[in-house]
């Protein structure tokens, strides 16, 4: 699947993912280092829980609590170096960056193979799919017609 590279004209933004430290917070560099980030923030006992459940549920149950740690803190919403990245990536919407980032996250602590690209275009076939199932349900509530400026 060829992405266009994402580009923010949002100076906030462009500030924002130059920084490797955003209000006092280590921001990640890459999946690896976030995964290694996770990994230090974690006790070894929430780590083990994790290996119980599997990871879809796991992605469902902590995106409130660990999900939005990662949202906030890793600022997906304003930009930062690792939303950036995540972005070039294709994952463009900040609640598809924290489930991928809570299943990555997963496999990672179970020790299975993370298989990046695949889950993320998974997720964004997903997005795809809800987009056009919100659009194909959506109904036209009025059509104006703008009257035309040339004169005959």
């Amino acid at each position: 699947m060829i992405r266009k590279k994402f580009v923010s004209k949002d100076s906030l933004y462009n500030e924002n993912i130059k920084k490797s430290r955003l209000y006092g917070v280590y921001i990640p560099r890459d999946i690896d280092d976030a995964l290694k980030k996770l990994t230090e923030l974690t006790s070894d006992e929430a780590r083990e829980n994790l290996k119980t459940t599997d990871e879809q549920t796991v992605a469902h149950k902590l995106f409130f609590g660990l999900g939005r740690w990662m949202t906030y803190n890793w600022n997906f919403e304003e930009g930062s170096r690792f939303s950036h990245y995540l972005r070039q990536k294709g994952l463009i919407y900040t609640d598809d960056m924290t489930t991928c980032m809570l299943i990555l996250f997963h496999r990672h602590v179970t020790g299975k193979p993370l298989e990046t690209d695949a889950l993320i275009n998974q997720l964004i076939k997903e997005r795809q799919k809800k987009i056009e199932e919100e659009q194909k349900n959506s109904k036209i509530i009025e059509v104006i017609t703008k009257p035309s400026d040339h004169k005959d």
